[in-house]
């Protein structure tokens, strides 16, 4: 049990390093053709159009 309490921080550590290294090779990956980075940005400009609707009705019951 004592050791559990020293390799959860590592375990989350490692993960944190994880995601690191796989948002950078996400992010070294081409984008697309023209075609495809415009229908990126209608998916992005419908779903930032969505969130605010949300968050609209959510912040009445917050």
């Amino acid at each position: 049990m004592q050791n559990l309490i020293y390799a959860l921080p590592v375990f989350g550590l490692l993960g944190l390093l994880y995601v690191a290294w796989k948002t950078s090779w996400v992010n070294k990956q081409d984008a697309g053709t023209d075609k495809m980075k415009k229908i990126a940005n209608h998916i992005s400009e419908g779903a930032m159009a969505f969130l605010k609707a949300e968050y609209k009705i959510l912040a009445i019951f917050v």
